[in-house]
């Protein structure tokens, strides 16, 4: 494939994600990767519905906001790259509805072995993954995984709510009650299509996932050892996104970097 203007190294561009190889200088990687060591880092806790219980342990850092930049740290590094490539990219129309972002955000992600996400949507944003590890091999997995766009209509991330129903976890904010358990139904549909795009997690490449793309990792395989996949990630929201999303058009940014509902 012929490399898009503004030279980026487009290698895949399909109506469900966008890939792209060797996205920042590597000087640029090394300065975020060293900030991310020194971030606060905490466990994905149990009740963030993102995650299952038998998914293994993975780790989170602060969650950074676009609109909050410049933070004086390393980190500021990925918002000047990536609020290039999305003023800059010539398609980037066909990711983020209207060509324009009105704001994302930025966190860090660490998967050891055993450690996986399951299928999900991301609530109906197109989201961003940078691989900023350094080192990866193919045998190693914790592959991304995508089903064809529009395959799948019926998926849901969220469940209604039984009356007397009353929602507590750290969704609640968010009014985006979803699925612990018994899941069987939900997923009947991806093994009945059963066929999508992989993407391996190649150091320095940049994947867009399209909104309310169906998407999943395959777990780290043992074979990593003590290498870590390492990602920063975040979800994009279009100027005017509030019209689309109407179940969120209330959030608001804390100053803790959490999301929730005007009161």
């Amino acid at each position: 494939m012929e490399k898009e203007k503004a030279m980026y190294n487009v290698v895949m561009r399909t109506p469900e994600c966008l890939v792209i190889d060797d996205f920042l200088p590597e000087e640029a990687q090394d300065k975020i990767l060293n900030q991310v060591q020194v971030d606060e880092w905490e466990q994905t806790q149990g009740d963030d519905k993102f995650w299952h219980y038998t998914d293994g342990a993975n780790y989170k850092n602060q969650k950074r906001w676009q609109g909050k930049y410049p933070y004086g740290d390393n980190c500021d590094v990925w918002f000047e790259h990536f609020n290039k490539f999305l003023n800059e990219y010539e398609h980037i129309g066909d990711y983020v509805e209207g060509g324009k972002f009105e704001d994302y955000a930025m966190r860090c992600h660490a998967y050891p072995v055993n450690s996986k996400n399951p299928w999900h949507s991301d609530l109906g944003f197109t989201t961003y993954t940078y691989y900023v590890h350094k080192d990866w091999q193919i045998n190693w997995d914790s592959t991304l995984l995508i089903v064809p766009m529009g395959s799948v209509p019926e998926y849901s991330q969220w469940i209604e709510l039984m009356e007397g129903t009353k929602h507590y976890d750290s969704y609640k904010e968010l009014r985006s009650p979803m699925e612990m358990f018994q899941q069987k139904e939900k997923f009947q549909s991806l093994i009945d299509k059963g066929v999508g795009t992989f993407v391996s997690p190649k150091p320095n490449r940049l994947v867009l996932i399209q909104k309310n793309s169906v998407h999943g990792i395959t777990r780290v395989d043992p074979d990593a050892g003590d290498n870590i996949r390492v990602t920063l990630t975040g979800a994009i929201g279009e100027v005017g996104w509030r019209d689309r999303v109407t179940r969120l058009a209330d959030a608001e940014i804390k100053e803790d970097g959490k999301v929730g509902i005007k009161k």
